[in-house]
């Protein structure tokens, strides 16, 4: 194992700059510069150029688009995805009858300029009617055909994620059309190929459900959890089959589609999803850093490759070398809090981890209880063919991780502020203790699960590599650091898997990292033990 790292978290060097995607809907990893002046684009906007119409003829004063046309929302999306999307329209990649004559018409600097005017402009109101419920494939996901949840990469209610767009306001007629250009290959361009992939496992009845939601959101509270009105379908809760799961990784036992009861016990099991999905919401005091649980149990703890909790569940009380003693369940999970989220532990009898204890039951009822049950864990890749490198890592981690977690590994949140990608290094990411930090662990849950929707298409070689690179880099110091980072490491990270405390391009991983727990939103000072 030969560790050398570059990156922001570890010390000054640069990460290697260069597009990525992990999963990128409707988007480009396109950069732009610094805005320009805009008078120039608010008369293009709104009056028009000789040969170029205004453009609010079409897509309104305000950017707002116009449902009736289908034409889409310009107001308040990415100016690097705009600025794209226009070269795309004015060079032929992205083909339009209507768009790209006009889009010829304007010069590289106007084009530039609109998409800066575009992209300062307050997003739109539109209406949330409380009637209409969440379709479960916009906020769930069908991960039996590895199609993941349209927020998890485009924001809570479609805000957009950085330069992923904003979905949220779109015509449906729009965002329709855009899903069968994705489908029909009409419409090309997106990083590694992964829009099509995704909208090529999507039906017509697909289409239509997810550009109707993203027209106009539900607000109600059964449409935020998932529930269905009473005489309609309920959605599903997630699924795990065999086309869904990890290379090798088929389970005899899936758990059930039944819905979680509206009774007493099923409000707790639906607390216990809901904190799954969203700590920093229901469980605020106990997280202190962006990761929600589902960010490494996917599909809601559901999926096979991911650590599923309901073989979790089924697999304790359990002996752990990590803690020197048998654990059970629930103690299990509090670790999950004080390590992989950097916060502390709900206590015994905590409303939050009993939820979650009877979400994790719920969802293993009829599983046998077995610790070797299969399915259960991470499947760990073949050994690589040579040692792990951390610079073949950032070379992966550029091409295939940056677009969602950042150049830096800081993770990013949504246009709106809500948690969407998570930090894999610095001050936000998991502590020295999570068992993340253990490459063989982080290379088992890249192979089967990353890039988003695209598990188990990085070779071996690469999962290693982009484990290693990743955690090479400092972060928040373990909760059970001694006071010596030699001695920590001897207690609790003396194996060839982790890195803390060894020296790494001169510098000792762990000797400068921050007190665990949670921080300020500026990042200075230790706010919450």
């Amino acid at each position: 194992m030969r560790p050398r790292t570059e990156g922001p978290g570890r010390h000054p060097r640069a990460t290697p700059r260069g597009a990525a995607a992990a999963l990128a809907l409707l988007a480009s990893a396109a950069c732009a510069g610094a805005a320009p002046e805009t008078s120039a684009a608010t008369r293009i906007a709104l009056q028009g150029t000789a040969g170029v119409p205004a453009c609010a003829t079409c897509h309104g004063t305000a950017g707002e688009g116009m449902a009736a046309s289908g034409s889409p929302r310009l107001a308040a999306l990415p100016a690097a995805y705009l600025r794209t999307q226009l070269d795309a329209l004015a060079n032929g990649s992205r083909p339009s009858a209507v768009m790209a004559p006009l889009a010829r018409g304007l010069s590289g600097e106007q084009r530039v300029q609109l998409a800066h005017y575009y992209a300062a402009l307050p997003a739109p109101a539109h209406p949330s009617p409380a009637s209409r419920e969440a379709p479960s494939l916009a906020v769930r996901g069908r991960w039996s055909q590895e199609l993941p949840p349209c927020v998890q990469c485009h924001g809570e209610r479609g805000s957009g994620i950085g330069a992923i767009p904003a979905l949220a306001g779109q015509p449906a007629t729009y965002t329709a059309a855009q899903l069968r250009a994705w489908k029909d290959g009409t419409r090309r361009g997106d990083p590694l190929g992964l829009m099509q992939k995704i909208a090529a496992r999507l039906s017509d009845a697909d289409v239509r459900a997810v550009a109707d939601y993203f027209a106009a959101p539900p607000a109600s509270a059964a449409a935020r959890r998932g529930t269905a009105r009473p005489g309609e379908a309920a959605p599903r809760t997630g699924s795990t089959s065999a086309s869904g799961v990890a290379r090798g990784a088929e389970a005899a036992f899936a758990p059930s589609d039944e819905p979680i009861p509206d009774d007493d016990f099923g409000k707790v099991v639906q607390f216990g999803r809901d904190v799954f999905e969203n700590p920093a919401k229901y469980a605020s005091r106990y997280v202190g850093n962006d990761l929600r649980c589902s960010s490494c149990h996917l599909d809601a703890g559901r999926r096979v490759g991911s650590a599923p909790m309901w073989a979790a569940y089924v697999s304790y009380p359990a002996w752990r070398a990590k803690n020197r003693h048998v654990n059970t369940f629930a103690e299990r999970v509090q670790g999950c809090f004080r390590y992989s989220m950097n916060g502390r532990a709900p206590p015994l009898g905590d409303p939050v981890l009993v939820a979650l204890e009877s979400y994790s039951y719920w969802m293993a009822r009829g599983a046998p209880v077995d610790p070797n049950i299969a399915g259960r864990g991470y499947i760990k890749p073949a050994p690589p063919a040579l040692p792990p490198d951390a610079a073949r890592g950032a070379r992966v981690y550029a091409r295939s991780c940056a677009l969602c977690h950042g150049e830096n590994g800081a993770g990013q949140r949504a246009n709106d502020g809500s948690r969407a990608f998570p930090a894999l290094w610095g001050d936000n990411s998991f502590n020295w203790g999570a068992g993340m930090v253990n490459v063989g662990y982080a290379a088992a849950f890249i192979k089967s699960n990353m890039p988003l929707s695209q598990g188990n298409t990085l070779s071996d070689q690469d999962a290693w590599d982009v484990a290693l690179f990743v955690d090479s880099h400092e972060r928040p110091q373990d909760p059970r650091y001694t006071g010596s980072v030699a001695k920590t490491r001897a207690l609790y990270h003396d194996t060839d898997d982790s890195l803390y405390g060894k020296v790494v391009d001169g510098y000792l991983l762990g000797s400068k990292a921050v007190p665990p727990g949670r921080r300020a939103q500026n990042g200075s000072g230790h706010v919450e033990r």
